[in-house]
């Protein structure tokens, strides 16, 4: 089985605070970047993260993939510029139907809203050493709804992205990380060629790629050292706790029949 570099997943780097434990502030993140650049570690770009999965290359071991989920806003302004200062590459997942709008879509812990980076932003930053791909066009639990819903998501996705981006990769973040046997199935079928999990075990399938995702108590260079495996289990149960999230949002939600672009949204969730 091929082996992985160790593979970063962030979510929001924002000065402002909320209850939710997705945010990390700017100035540590620019430490841990900047920490991993100083212990000579070496950036993977998505090329080069999936050849490594695929067996074609040997991941080095003082190689790291950076990735983010979601695609705030708050990433041009405190996490991409430090990255390009580094000369570190980063794949960066967008919820399509909501770039350039407010996270409605999520629990607004605190009572705060977080906008998303919009085409314009993606594009600016796909020059300039970022790649994005998909994370669904609107951030449902895919395991938790029908067949035909997770294609749509998944097609609707894929198709805003080669849309307002040209062409991109067919990988796709699955939401929380929750992904299984039928939902890998259903993104290749949607002509998908690589999915990225969280916290989860690697068993060599380039459909489900494990990250560790990093939260505000994780290390100054995070899964690095000692403590890493501790780290690792820490963020296993705070993945799973995010389920409460999920039902949170069905609980509470009132769901529009339509997502911000107009395409019908899954009704599972209703």
């Amino acid at each position: 089985m091929p082996a992985l570099p160790l593979i970063l997943c962030y979510h929001k780097v924002e000065r402002r605070r909320e209850l939710g434990v997705t945010r990390l502030s700017p100035r540590r993140f620019a430490r841990q970047m900047e920490r991993l650049a100083r212990d000579g570690w070496r950036a993977l770009t998505l090329d080069e993260l999936l050849a490594c999965a695929r067996g074609e290359r040997n991941a080095g071991p003082d190689e790291v993939a950076i990735t983010f989920d979601d695609a705030y806003r708050g990433l041009r302004d405190h996490a991409f510029p430090v990255l390009e200062a580094l000369g570190f590459p980063a794949v960066c997942f967008a919820i399509t139907d909501y770039a350039g709008r407010l996270n409605r879509w999520d629990v607004a812990y605190g009572g705060r809203r977080f906008a998303h980076l919009s085409w314009r932003d993606m594009r600016r930053w796909q020059e300039r050493g970022i790649t994005f791909a998909s994370h669904t066009a609107t951030h449902p639990r895919l395991t938790w709804l029908e067949e035909r819903e997770v294609a749509l998501e998944l097609a609707l996705s894929k198709r805003a992205l080669s849309g307002a981006l040209g062409d991109c990769l067919p990988v796709v973040s699955y939401p929380f990380g929750a992904v299984g046997a039928r939902e890998r199935a259903l993104a290749r079928g949607e002509g998908y060629e690589a999915g990225f999990s969280l916290a989860g075990r690697w068993n060599g399938d380039t459909m489900s790629i494990t990250r560790l995702p990093v939260y505000p108590w994780s290390l100054p260079t995070p899964g690095i050292g000692a403590l890493g495996a501790l780290e690792r289990t820490a963020a296993a149960v705070a993945n799973r706790c995010a389920v409460g999230t999920t039902i949170w949002q069905r609980l509470t939600a009132r769901h529009p029949t339509t997502s911000p672009s107009g395409n019908p949204l899954p009704m599972s969730g209703d």
